[in-house]
């Protein structure tokens, strides 16, 4: 078996390559990162990988050259076609990512730089000169971050002064460690108007029915696919719902419809972006959402490559504005499996709604 120098087919490797790995970050994002974790997702993962880049090599082999080229450059083809899609979203949705400093290159792990992204927004029908909404996604809470960590979120969150704290799921990936959300949960500090939750799909995934428990039993609701109203100062009043699609119960056009008068803002927690556009049709003027972690492993001008979203890339991280509906995607606080961040901080989500007749 003989192997050419470094010309034509290496060049043809290259491009089997970069086709293989947006092969391999395509059906993670869209297909594997969905599934329950567990060993078959550890070892598919990974393996997928393997044989992917395996492919890269073919061209190199000089009895085996085949096609492969010219598909690997299909690939590409289609694959540059979605990120031009991506790119035009985008800029219609006017993507913001307000706050925080910029990343240094040479300083690429930031898995404790906690920022605060801060926006700031009209809202029709508000009545109140400013609502302070902030919101805290994906804490997996683990024993591998420090416990000087936590205690700055909390800090954070207690100089901020919210009126509305908002919870957007996966507090937990392993049940082990329920104690460690339970003392969390006891500390958080509460929203002048209150605090509010739902679940994510790896507190579904763990299957225990305490983990839903703890919130109720800390003052907590959970608007799991159900509506409240959030009291003003003055005679507002914001309502508030919650989705747990599609790991749970879903938000529905009469739960939204008994939730109050129609012109009061409709403000909505789900932990995927994903169903930014159901909820725009059900008459939702914001989502906080998380589950993206912002891609947690990002790559310099690249930005992130695995996002567990079927629109992959679209809201992977940032302020959109989704046909009239804002949508606010946190990268969360939390990072596990592995515990590590790159180019990629955590951060709170912290709005002020105002008075758009003002």
């Amino acid at each position: 078996m003989k192997w050419v120098d470094f010309g034509g087919r290496t060049s043809q490797a290259l491009v089997t390559g970069t086709a293989a790995f947006g092969t391999w970050a395509f059906l993670v994002n869209h297909w594997i990162i969905n599934w329950v974790d567990g060993d078959a997702k550890r070892f598919v993962t990974p393996a997928l990988a393997l044989v992917l880049g395996a492919f890269a090599f073919v061209p190199l082999l000089r009895r085996w050259p085949g096609p492969w080229a010219k598909v690997g450059a299909l690939v590409l083809v289609l694959f540059t076609l979605g990120e031009l899609r991506r790119a035009w979203l985008r800029h219609q949705y006017a993507v913001e990512q307000a706050g925080g400093p910029s990343i240094a290159l040479f300083h690429p792990v930031t898995t404790t730089d906690l920022v605060v992204r801060h926006f700031e927004v009209p809202l029709r029908g508000l009545g109140v000169p400013r609502l302070r909404v902030v919101a805290l996604s994906d804490l997996h809470v683990t024993e591998q971050l420090p416990k000087a960590y936590y205690e700055r979120i909390l800090r954070e969150l207690r100089e901020r002064q919210p009126d509305v704290v908002l919870l957007t799921g996966d507090y937990l990936s392993r049940i082990g460690r329920l104690p460690l959300l339970e003392a969390f949960l006891g500390k958080l500090p509460r929203g002048r108007y209150g605090t509010f939750a739902v679940l994510g799909n790896h507190d579904y995934w763990l299957r225990d029915a305490r983990v839903a428990e703890l919130f109720p039993r800390a003052g907590i609701p959970l608007l799991s696919g159900t509506c409240t109203t959030v009291p003003a100062t003055g005679p507002a009043a914001v309502r508030l719902c919650g989705t747990e699609k599609p790991w749970g119960p879903a938000l529905t056009r009469d739960t939204v419809a008994r939730a109050g008068p129609a012109a009061a803002p409709l403000l909505v927690m789900s932990h995927t972006p994903d169903n930014v556009y159901e909820l725009g049709e059900l008459g939702a003027s914001a989502v906080f959402a998380g589950h993206t972690h912002g891609g947690q492993l990002r790559v310099p001008l690249l930005g992130s490559v695995v996002i567990p979203s079927r629109y992959g890339r679209r809201f992977d991280l940032g302020h959109f504005t989704v046909d009239g509906t804002h949508l606010f995607v946190s990268a969360g606080v939390g990072a596990d499996q592995p515990p590590l961040r790159l180019y990629c901080n955590p951060e709170l989500v912290e709005v002020d709604f105002t008075d758009a007749a003002r």
